[in-house]
């Protein structure tokens, strides 16, 4: 497995191409929907992450045991792994037995997802509009739709997954690219249509058909099929879950905790702020996280050959793909975050849309604290590579005092949304910002010498 330049530039363009999307459809959401509706729709935004939750940790595990295989391994371990040769031939019958256990996995939890969705997700809904002085019709139409389009999504989770696994980022990237333009077209069309809320959800879920679709297909070409059809199933369904368990549980905990400081801070905020002001701070965050997503492009483009490296036990260019990651990081939050501070209520007044953004200043926090979690998230990355999985309990730990620290503020203070920016800034400062940047630059044994030696030799 090798990736270069091009997987770099193909992953860079389909980060741009979630951008563009996200700037061609938020103009004409905040033209055309009040500031209710556009709270609501952000509301509807956190639930997106709600079947990463009860994947509990399993599709890292499970792409990441798919690049072993791809890298020569021929068995599965609950930690670490066992070095292979560079030449080593794929196991398929290992792939198979994988596979399977993947397909039952997402088959199961997609009506655990759909059941929990129609009954818990719609009685917290019906809580929020209460408060709500428009029209409800619409909004339970598109819920429900909603719901099933995330049932899909969960029970297709693997397919793009199993592409990035086996190294094939560029094709996993063209297929986002083709993904995204097709939810602009369709999500513009019906915006246009006057559908609001629904607009949105169809063009998402017309973006997920679409990916999956093609994903499936470009996994599963002539000479891998022949190859699995020959193969025989040499790890049953319930031992390959089994093997997989203990490390998905770690990185499912401490997914929940990143949940509880992102996502559920925003499923809280309607009992204590009106939908209007959680409309400003969610569209904020929304641009905020995609530029985090642009600067976690160089991590996302070669995470599975930083896997390799790991057991090949190459340290070297571990390190380098270290530092190279946190400085597109660095790079992307400077240059686009100080535009988006610039003008971002300029072009929103531009547009005469109903909804703006938080103040500057508030905007500028949300960065340093956005740019500091996504360098901890890099650095637990490496970190995850190894087979290790330290940092589940700090997360859970960050995620359940970012709750405390929220509710406390809400209730014996008058702080409003700074409550929002400050919870996860301030309980994430206590140990996750600084601790697993620390260990990784330890274990690489990082100089500022090699710094500056990757800063030179990248603009050869």
């Amino acid at each position: 497995m090798q990736l270069g330049r091009k997987d770099l530039i193909w992953t860079y363009a389909a980060t741009s191409m979630r951008l563009i999307s996200g700037a061609c459809i938020l103009p004409f959401s905040l033209k055309m929907f009040p500031s209710e509706e556009m709270g609501v729709w952000q509301i509807f935004l956190q639930f997106i992450t709600v079947p990463a939750i009860l994947d509990f940790g399993f599709a890292n595990s499970f792409v990441r045991n798919i690049t072993y295989v791809f890298s020569g391994a021929k068995e599965l371990r609950t930690t670490g792994f066992g070095t292979t040769p560079t030449d080593s031939e794929i196991d398929y019958g290992l792939l198979k037995s994988l596979l399977r256990a993947m397909r039952f996995f997402y088959g199961v939890l997609a009506v655990i997802f759909l059941l929990l969705f129609t009954v818990a997700g719609s009685f917290y809904l019906h809580s929020i509009l209460k408060s709500y002085s428009g029209d409800t019709t619409n909004i339970w139409v598109a819920w429900l739709l909603f719901g099933g389009a995330l049932a899909y999504e969960v029970y297709t989770y693997y397919y793009n997954a199993i592409l990035v696994g086996r190294g094939q980022v560029k094709t996993s990237q063209k297929i986002t690219i083709l993904a995204q333009s097709t939810r602009i077209v369709v999500t513009i069309a019906l915006l246009l249509l006057g559908l609001k809320l629904l607009a949105l959800v169809i063009g998402l879920l017309a973006a997920d058909i679409i990916s999956r679709s093609i994903a499936t297909r470009m996994f599963y070409d002539r000479h891998t099929k022949d190859r699995l059809a020959a193969a025989s199933v040499t790890m049953p369904v319930r031992k390959t879950i089994k093997t997989l368990a203990p490390n998905a549980f770690k990185v499912g905990i401490m997914t929940v905790g990143v949940f509880l400081r992102q996502k559920a801070i925003v499923l809280i905020a309607p009992y204590f702020l009106p939908l209007s002001l959680i409309a400003s701070f969610g569209t904020s965050k929304q641009i905020i996280d995609m530029i985090s997503g642009l600067g976690n492009a160089w991590w996302g483009a070669f995470h599975p050959q930083a896997t390799q490296y790991t057991m090949q036990n190459r340290k070297d260019d571990l390190k380098r793909m270290y530092i190279k990651s946190i400085g597109a990081a660095l790079l992307s939050f400077v240059v686009l975050g100080t535009a988006f501070v610039l003008t971002g209520n300029i072009i929103l007044d531009f547009i005469n849309s109903k909804t703006f953004l938080l103040p500057q200043f508030c905007l500028i926090v949300m960065l340093i604290f956005s740019f500091l979690d996504l360098t901890q998230a890099i650095s637990s990355g490496f970190l995850l590579v190894g087979n290790q999985v330290p940092f589940y309990k700090s997360n859970l730990v960050a995620g359940a005092l970012t709750v405390g620290i929220l509710l406390l503020m809400f209730y014996f203070t008058n702080l409003g949304v700074w409550s929002l920016i400050l919870s996860s800034g301030l309980a994430m400062s206590v140990y996750l910002f600084w601790k697993w940047p620390v260990v990784v630059i330890r274990d690489l044994e990082i100089k500022f010498s090699d710094i500056l030696m990757t800063i030179k030799n990248t603009h050869r």
